[in-house]
């Protein structure tokens, strides 16, 4: 099996075998196993991966059968015999017992205690270290968008995280209408599945804004409502992330004159407010 070099690009990958084989490029033998991507925003990018070779191997050494002995071999009766005389005498090993397995399942197909508390240790451990990588990504992007930040983690749970951006200017964070904390909140969640924490819900906040905006969507809902009721008219709310329609669809759903029901495509999703009937 021939070893594996990589590299930001084939060539840079080459030059590393060829460095460690103590070769040049144009003497090797390449595979190439993975072409380099830069990903977007840095989330996906990998590097270039090849195996290598020298092209030409030097030819294998036979080794050299000695002489044979002046002495006359014994004959084969008697080399068997021997052998089981020398064989007879050694110890016989104790069969080795198999060692007996933990198990994960328990009567009635339960997990054990033990193996589910393991797991999600394990998960917040994934959660955890991806966590503090998307931190210092958040950091790279805000020091070019050229605001003060120091992100930090104030929540960790097996697959949800809450970061909490300190600034001196909150509304740069936030944007016209929470679109650019929100735009990045879903570029954390892409960025937590790229490295090792699948399916981890990222909230991002700053200055309170989460607990203010869902005290706005209380509010929205009631309008909303009353329109609704009002007019008889169905109202188309602006669109919002994912949490934030839930929000409303939870504020709204046992109210016997009004339903309501999600409209368009991501990220222009949005909630709609309609008559029951």
């Amino acid at each position: 099996m021939m070893p594996i070099y990589t590299g930001k690009t084939i060539a840079d990958a080459k030059q590393a075998a060829a460095t460690d084989l103590g070769v040049n490029v144009d003497q090797l033998t390449v595979k190439v196993l993975q072409e380099p991507r830069n990903g977007f925003f840095g989330i996906g990018r990998r590097a270039a991966k090849i195996s290598a070779k020298p092209a030409t191997q030097p030819q294998s050494v036979t080794p050299s059968v000695p002489a044979k002995s002046a002495t006359a071999t014994p004959p084969a009766s008697a080399q068997s015999t021997a052998a089981a005389q020398s064989a007879a005498s050694q110890p016989t090993a104790a069969p080795r017992s198999a060692a007996p397995q933990p198990t994960a399942v328990k009567d009635g197909d339960e997990l054990d205690p033990a193996v589910i508390k393991a797991r999600h240790a394990a998960n917040l451990k994934k959660v955890r270290t991806a966590g503090d990588q998307l931190v210092e990504y958040l950091q790279g992007i805000f020091k070019t968008l050229g605001v003060g930040t120091v992100p930090t983690i104030t929540r960790v749970e097996a697959h949800a995280i809450t970061i909490d951006v300190k600034t001196p200017e909150p509304g740069r964070v936030i944007g016209r209408h929470g679109q650019r904390i929100n735009a990045l909140e879903q570029l954390s969640n892409v960025f937590m599945n790229y490295h090792g924490a699948p399916k981890t819900v990222v909230m991002l906040d700053t200055s309170d804004y989460r607990k203010r905006r869902r005290q706005a969507l209380h509010e929205l809902a009631q309008r909303a409502e009353t329109e609704v009721v009002a007019s008889g008219q169905a109202v188309f709310l602006d669109p919002m992330p994912a949490r934030e329609r839930k929000q409303l669809h939870k504020e709204l759903e046992d109210h016997p004159h009004v339903k309501t029901y999600s409209h368009g495509r991501e990220p222009y999703r949005s909630v709609v407010v309609a008559p029951q009937n």
